[in-house]
């Protein structure tokens, strides 16, 4: 009689036998010095050192890497739904169509990284260091940024609906065609930045730094602008907050407040 060989499939533990199984396998030789084998096994990977490292469409749901190094790695489109990132090294890093949504990234260094059509719905990034950082199109809603540097970032498109920008340098920042409808950018420094054809509707704009900002087609319906000095922002068909349209430097801009918009 032919010897029955069981499935593979029914051989998978379980519960508490998966949880030993688990422990086993992280015990074996080589393991603890193999951070990459440790995060996809465990998604638990403190202080680790993953450079460099590819995971591109990687599900890490619910990982943690706080402190963890993944400067120049590429995570491109993968899932990280409520990963702890607090202090970690991200910068040159690829997260282009990343899911990020309900992390903690606060702290984090995100200088150079590429973010653009990322997932940041919910998520928190106080005080995160994102100079230059690439955030075109990106999905932000309900997000929170306060006190983070995001000089000379691109956010074109970006959608920041309810986010909090508070506090946060936005420095030479472009956010042309950028959703901020309600956002909260109450002590922000906004000097220079590009918000021709931005949606800041009811945003708080209070107490800013507005100097050489651009407003081209922007909208500033209901905004509150309270103790902010507009003298030296520039305006060009932009609907202020009392729903009037200010075209006083088009001129300056070169631009026609006659010509069609967009």
């Amino acid at each position: 009689m032919a010897h029955r060989t069981t499935p593979r499939q029914n051989l998978r533990p379980t519960g508490v036998a998966a949880a030993v199984g688990l422990a086993l396998t992280l015990a074996t030789p080589g393991a603890a010095n193999d951070p990459l084998r440790q995060l996809l096994i465990s998604r638990i990977c403190i202080a680790c050192d993953l450079s460099g490292v590819v995971l591109t469409s990687a599900n890490l749901e619910d990982a943690d890497l706080t402190n963890a190094n993944l400067a120049g790695a590429n995570l491109r489109q993968a899932r990280l739904p409520r990963a702890q990132l607090t202090q970690a090294d991200l910068s040159q890093t690829n997260l282009q169509q990343v899911v990020l949504s309900a992390a903690d990234l606060t702290g984090a260094n995100l200088s150079g990284a590429n973010l653009s059509q990322a997932t940041l719905t919910g998520s928190t990034l106080r005080e995160v260091n994102a100079a230059d950082v690439n955030l075109e199109r990106a999905e932000a809603r309900n997000s929170d940024w306060y006190g983070s540097d995001l000089s000379g970032s691109r956010l074109d498109g970006a959608v920041f609906n309810h986010a909090s920008l508070a506090a946060t340098d936005l420095t030479n920042a472009t956010l042309t065609h950028s959703q901020l409808f309600r956002a909260n950018l109450i002590g922000a420094q906004l000097a220079g930045a590009d918000f021709t054809g931005a949606d800041l509707r009811q945003a708080l704009i209070r107490d800013t730094e507005l100097a050489g900002a651009i407003f081209t087609d922007a909208d500033l319906q209901d905004a509150n602008l309270n103790r902010t000095d507009l003298s030296a922002a520039r305006f060009c068909n932009t609907r202020m907050a009392d729903g009037a349209i200010n075209n006083d430097h088009c001129a300056e801009l070169g631009l026609s407040p006659d010509r069609a918009v967009p």
